[in-house]
């Protein structure tokens, strides 16, 4: 059989396997090996195994995983999500909407500690959506806006997005992080500034609560976000003045976090047995995706279907960024089905190769892909922040509210999308002065 038909076959076969509820590791793992089998035979496909299993899990970039996951649990450890949510309250407590653009404050705040948008969007709805029902604000603003908010943390640094991304494609990981703090920062206005148009044409969604603070107490409540910036000025100025690689950053980030929560009494034995536990399962997680992925990809290339499908879509007739929104809608309807890591493993070894032989710069196409899986994880059906919000929320809301209250924000993220794709310098400005 010819072996591209086996590779497009196995494309099939792959969206089988996950209709059926199999495992996304275990379904790229197994056909990758299948594949293989057929291309190269038994003790062909069994040495791929081996070599893609320590291939992968060895590289030195991946150190900067766990160190990211162990900075976000470590920084809900030392309690920085109430103290930041705290002070946005009072900064935003008197604007239309101001409890809501509170949240999305401290959630971006909240980020640039944790690289997990599931964990930002868990942590802030016991803490944000009671204060928002008590105040009267609706329902679907409340839970749309946490659940939207969560997916800071996928743009802004340390974000475990990236550094998939960068690992699988190659792409300078201190650059990705680097690039991803202006749009971030970008979105968090865009989010601000919507709130607050929705809720001054519409009151009833947000009723003004009685949170009239002076400016002693407003500038007091700053002390509270101290920690925020040691930890993120230790990695991300680190890594942008060159002293750090992203792992030794990574590092440095996790021991300040360590000593913030020293300083502040809260270490616990208890506290790093859990944090250690999730660290470990998480990353055991990644890794079964990321190895499966690789086998997958293998046999991908050995089948010559990476090269026979990158020279058709170089071949069509359309311009080049008709090519790039191809790709960015199909990533949006992946990441509805898909998790973001197993999208990426899935679709960086066919898509990557085209870009970059079509001109355009990996990095700029990085943040693209993080912004799809921004939207990706707060669309239905699979949109695991609006069910991760559902479930936090203890029975005081009901899904479709979520998917309603986020359907908003979807419309602002594409135009933020939209607004990276037209204007590529909003990327990569910052990166590109770290030469």
């Amino acid at each position: 059989m010819d072996p591209v038909l086996i590779g497009l076959l196995s494309i099939i076969a792959l969206l089988v396997l996950i209709m059926l509820g199999v495992p996304v590791a275990y379904a790229l793992g197994g056909l990758g090996i299948l594949g293989l089998y057929f291309l190269v035979g038994f003790q062909g496909a069994i040495g791929h195994l081996a070599s893609a299993a320590y291939g992968m899990s060895a590289q030195y970039a991946w150190a900067v995983c766990p160190l990211f996951i162990a900075i976000g649990n470590l920084a809900g450890m030392a309690d920085i999500t109430t103290e930041s949510f705290s002070a946005a309250r009072k900064w935003m407590g008197r604007l239309p909407g101001g409890l809501a653009m509170a949240t999305c404050l401290a959630s971006g705040a909240f980020a640039a500690c944790s690289g997990s948008t599931v964990a930002n969007a868990a942590i802030f709805t016991p803490l944000a959506l009671p204060e928002m029902l008590k105040a009267g604000y609706s329902k679907r603003l409340s839970v749309g806006c946490i659940a939207a908010a969560g997916t800071f943390a996928a743009m802004i640094p340390p974000s475990i997005t990236m550094v998939i991304y960068g690992v699988i494609t190659g792409e300078p990981i201190g650059k990705l992080l680097v690039a991803g703090v202006i749009p971030g920062l970008l979105t968090v206005v865009v989010y601000l500034g919507s709130i607050y148009i929705r809720v001054k044409r519409n009151p009833d969604l947000a009723p003004m609560p009685d949170l009239a603070a002076t400016w002693r107490e407003k500038f007091a409540s700053l002390k509270g976000t101290w920690s925020i910036f040691v930890v993120f000025l230790t990695m991300m100025g680190g890594i942008y003045a060159g002293w750090f690689a992203p792992s030794a950053a990574g590092a440095a980030g996790a021991f300040a976090t360590l000593v913030i929560i020293t300083l502040k009494r809260r270490l616990t034995w208890s506290g790093l047995k859990d944090v250690s536990l999730d660290v470990m399962m998480v990353t055991s997680t990644l890794f079964l995706i990321i190895i499966g992925g690789s086998l997958f990809g293998r046999f991908w290339v050995m089948s010559g279907l990476i090269t026979e499908a990158a020279d058709w879509v170089i071949g069509l007739p359309v311009p080049p960024l008709a090519i790039i929104l191809m790709f960015m809608f199909s990533f949006i309807i992946l990441g509805c089905f898909l998790d973001p890591p197993s999208m990426m493993v899935i679709t960086l070894p066919l898509v990557y190769p085209i870009v970059t032989k079509l001109g355009y710069d990996g990095v700029w196409f990085g943040i693209l892909m993080v912004k799809t899986t921004e939207i990706a994880v707060i669309t239905p059906p699979v949109g695991f922040n609006a069910y991760v919000v559902h479930a936090a929320a203890g029975g005081k809301v009901k899904l479709e509210d979520v998917f309603a209250g986020v359907a908003p924000f979807v419309i602002i993220e594409f135009l933020i999308l939209a607004l990276l794709i037209a204007f590529p310098q909003i990327t990569l400005w910052l990166p590109n002065t770290m030469e």
